[in-house]
């Protein structure tokens, strides 16, 4: 199973992210139905549209997702800031600042206790990955829901009973 932290589809209606192309989503939406219901949950996201600042990394996403599927493998879309929100609660220091940082290594080494010798070196990214590995496990758990739609891409996110995270 591999955890990507990149969009791995267009939304209905879309071919592409080229505002030059005529393609166009379906109905007056915006985004992925996946990224408009994080948003009902109060969880900010970047919106998978024509005038996204992420298109290389969608592109990139959806590309790995079609390599790795076709080698057998299973992917899931995930979030690490959604899953933080699942696991942490909602007042999450910033990532980007120290306190932020050492609040996310001490979590981190509590659900994942193997790395917790090599949690000094994390940065954010690594940080990042280990939720998004954290995350792949639980699905694999059966401890986890799909935010979206299946038939236009969903996120995989932690449930929102922390007492279900006991490993």
């Amino acid at each position: 199973m591999v955890a990507i932290d990149a969009p791995l589809s267009l939304p209905k209606g879309l071919c592409c992210l080229e505002e030059s192309c005529p393609c166009q989503p379906r109905g007056e939406v915006k985004g992925r139905s996946c990224e408009r219901e994080l948003a009902k949950l109060g969880i900010p996201c970047y919106f998978t549209t024509k005038k996204s600042i992420i298109k290389a990394m969608v592109y990139r996403g959806i590309r790995l997702k079609s390599e790795l599927e076709s080698m057998g493998g299973e992917v899931i879309e995930v979030y690490p800031y959604a899953s933080k929100v699942r696991l942490f609660g909602k007042r999450l220091p910033p990532k980007s600042k120290l306190a932020g940082l050492a609040f996310l290594k001490q979590h981190i080494s509590h659900l994942l206790p193997s790395i917790t010798p090599y949690i000094d070196g994390f940065n954010h990214d690594m940080c990042d990955a280990a939720i998004a590995t954290y995350t792949a496990f639980l699905h694999s758990q059966g401890k986890t829901e799909l935010c979206g739609e299946a038939e236009e891409g969903a996120i995989c996110l932690p449930f929102l009973d922390r007492m279900a995270y006991a490993v």
